[in-house]
């Protein structure tokens, strides 16, 4: 019996170094994501690398990933089906697009592109008006504009979510402001993370009867695709798990 494994990749199955325990010296963490130019980003420790090991041997592994499918390319865990730029691409088993759903989101994001740049637009306005340096720009699969993400190029993210605060009320009903540390997400209705599961877990289903599913991430946009699974696991230290014990989750 193999579970069908759903997993976010950041912050669950590795982090930055900047991320990582105090107590992992430096020498016993294994680099697994990668910059475009090679060098080392995100880093597992070996509790993380025995996880992963279990997962990629033991179950239907498919990453449910943020990051853009440049990015997770650059991944060094073995994959087949996946889901990447918070459920913008689908990824089918023999590691391509799948058309069907790439279509159905180009065609909703022709209808949100100019919401998508007045967003981005009012983001930089409102940072501007409170001195604030941010990088703001609609993140794009090929020529399809997606959302808009913002950071701040210091990592100050108290000046980062006060800036995208003041802005809140361009925000139009329905969307999705994810924030997680020093990366907010200003995301139209039909995107997410759960949308994609919810179109690749019939087919799965219908591979794997009787598998149960799990799924795993760490952050509180991560919970309605975890929502879909039989069972749901997240990191304690994760933004997810201290809402849980904050009794917001």
């Amino acid at each position: 019996m193999r579970p069908i494994a759903f997993v976010d990749l950041d912050d669950t199955l590795f982090q930055t170094i900047r991320k990582c325990p105090a107590d992992v010296p430096a020498h016993a963490l294994t680099p697994l994501g990668f910059t475009t130019d090679g060098s080392a980003l995100s880093y597992a420790t070996p509790r993380q690398m025995a996880f992963i090991t279990w997962l990629t041997e033991t179950t239907v592994f498919v990453p449910v990933t943020a990051r853009g499918l440049d990015a997770l390319r650059r991944v060094r865990i073995p994959f087949n089906t996946a889901v990447c730029a918070h459920g913008g691409v689908v990824l089918n088993d023999d590691g391509a697009p799948d058309a069907p759903w790439a279509a159905h989101v180009a065609a909703q994001a022709e209808v949100q592109a100019p919401m998508l740049a007045a967003l981005a637009e009012a983001v930089t306005l409102s940072a501007a008006a409170l001195g604030t340096p941010l990088a703001v720009r609609v993140l794009c699969e090929g020529p399809v504009g997606l959302y808009v993400l913002v950071k701040h190029p210091d990592a100050i993210e108290a000046e980062l979510n006060a800036a995208v605060d003041a802005m809140l009320g361009a925000v139009p009903a329905g969307w999705t402001v994810h924030r997680n540390g020093n990366n907010i997400a200003i995301m139209p209705p039909y995107l997410g993370k759960a949308h994609a599961v919810s179109h690749i877990l019939p087919g799965l289903r219908a591979r794997y009867p009787s598998a149960p599913t799990l799924g795993i991430g760490d952050s509180l946009t991560d919970a309605p695709f975890m929502g879909l699974c039989d069972f749901a696991m997240t990191p304690t230290g994760s933004q997810l798990a201290s809402a849980f014990r904050a009794g917001t989750g």
